[in-house]
């Protein structure tokens, strides 16, 4: 029997390394155990992309290595695609879509089964904030500081680096908690060649030219996607659900004296509040199967401003949950602070969620399972009707009447949601 294949598709801002950075922290490594428990031999490839760019181009992609992989290896092939990854992925396998790419995939039937790990299928408010006339520039202005810097930096930027990497050391010295400064500095700049910064560069302009997948991510470019894209009934669709802890006043409090963690708790509270401005008109009810999964694990039915920091909760339901926990958005990659020998990580999103090595064995490890028991039906037909593809067909203009008018009203733009989210972090507790 030939092996089994899985590709790995990064989201937004992904990358499959910078230096020693790694997008997917841990994640080969769960797999890999998960597998070999379940006596299936799987290859992993991770699918290299664009961090910023149009979903049909990084759909493109996933279809090129897709290709690569038909034409060298035989066997099943499976995907897993996180936060945009999964967007990426469903367009990537739609046999209609036109793509950038002279590459072709014609042995749909080899497709066995996506799983989607908080995925934004029904878009996420904040993309509306980073899509609108203050988020754009901010995005666009940032790249090109670094950018310069890099480029152009002789002295303050060799400075800057020593600094960097001074401080770095010196609050690991201090008790610290590992921070994605720590990671980023430990890395990529140790060893800050030549062929070191134009990697960085590449990458950093890659955001800075070309910002379309932002608007792709609203709730308005998801409706348009899931239209365009029907899904294939040849293969079995999964999704991975996650809940944020609800940033709370006091949580500053509590935390660890770390400076860069309580920043980031605040612009962690700051994307959750955005986030939840979620329009429940805009978030298909979830079909009975895929709810008594959500309330089981999350003791009941998830309400329209859940999120895991970034995305609406209900909005990563596609197909069977095969799993739901409570986790942010970059906890499921590996970037919750590990504390594995060898494969210490810090936490990027410090949230609070809880989310630890047992609760990371415990998602992958499902995703794991999903892959293999559809592996081993061999014998059953490859037609098959995929859990609530019905969700799509939802008439919204019906769902609106059901929802009052004030709820319409509420900061509909990107920008009002922004400053209602400000108001409230800014009644958070100050520290010394």
């Amino acid at each position: 029997m030939s092996r089994h294949h899985l590709l790995l598709v990064p989201g937004f801002f992904g990358f499959g390394s910078l230096g020693e950075l790694s997008y997917f922290v841990g994640v080969r490594e769960a797999l890999g155990r998960a597998f070999e428990r379940l006596a299936l031999e799987v290859n992993i490839v991770e699918v290299p992309t664009l961090p910023t760019a149009s979903i049909r181009y990084r759909a493109a992609r996933v279809r090129e290595t897709l290709a690569t992989l038909a034409e060298s290896e035989a066997g099943p092939i499976h995907i897993v695609g996180h936060s945009t990854g999964g967007l990426d992925a469903r367009l990537a396998i739609a046999p209609t879509a036109s793509l950038p790419t002279s590459r072709k995939f014609h042995d749909q039937s080899r497709l066995r089964t996506l799983v989607t790990v908080s995925t934004p299928h029904f878009g996420t408010p904040l993309a509306s904030f980073f899509g609108s006339a203050a988020g754009s520039p901010l995005l666009r202005g940032l790249s090109w500081l670094v950018v310069s810097g890099l480029k152009h930096g002789r002295l303050p930027l060799r400075v800057g680096l020593r600094l960097g990497g001074w401080f770095t050391r010196a609050d690991d010295a201090l008790g610290f908690q590992p921070t994605l400064v720590d990671d980023f500095f430990r890395e990529v700049i140790a060893d800050f060649s030549s062929e070191r910064r134009a990697e960085l560069i590449a990458f950093i302009e890659g955001i800075s030219q070309d910002q379309s997948l932002v608007f792709q991510l609203t709730p308005a470019g998801c409706d348009l996607l899931n239209a365009g894209t029907a899904d294939p009934d040849s293969l079995r669709y999964g999704s991975v659900v996650c809940r944020g802890r609800r940033p709370r006043a006091t949580d500053l409090l509590t935390l660890t004296r770390d400076p860069y963690t309580r920043s980031m708790h605040v612009l962690y509270a700051l994307l959750h509040r955005v986030a939840g401005f979620a329009r429940s008109d805009r978030l298909p009810e979830a079909v009975p199967e895929q709810q008594r999964v959500l309330e089981l694990a999350f003791g009941k039915y998830p309400r329209p401003s859940w999120s895991d920091g970034i995305v609406p909760t209900l909005s990563q339901v596609w197909g069977e949950v095969i799993h739901a926990t409570n986790a942010d958005h970059l906890d499921v990659v590996g970037h919750y602070g590990c504390s594995r020998p060898g494969q210490a990580t810090s936490d990027w999103l410090p949230s609070g969620s809880g989310f630890d090595d047992a609760a990371f064995e415990a998602l992958w490890g499902a995703i794991a399972q999903f892959i293999a028991e559809e592996a081993r039906q061999q014998d059953v037909p490859r037609h098959r009707r995929n859990v609530g593809t019905e969700r799509t067909e939802v008439d919204q203009s019906e769902a609106a009447r059901c929802v009052p008018s004030s709820r319409l009203g509420d900061s509909v733009t990107g920008a009002g949601r922004a400053r209602q989210a400000l108001k409230e972090v800014r009644a958070l507790p100050r520290w010394q």
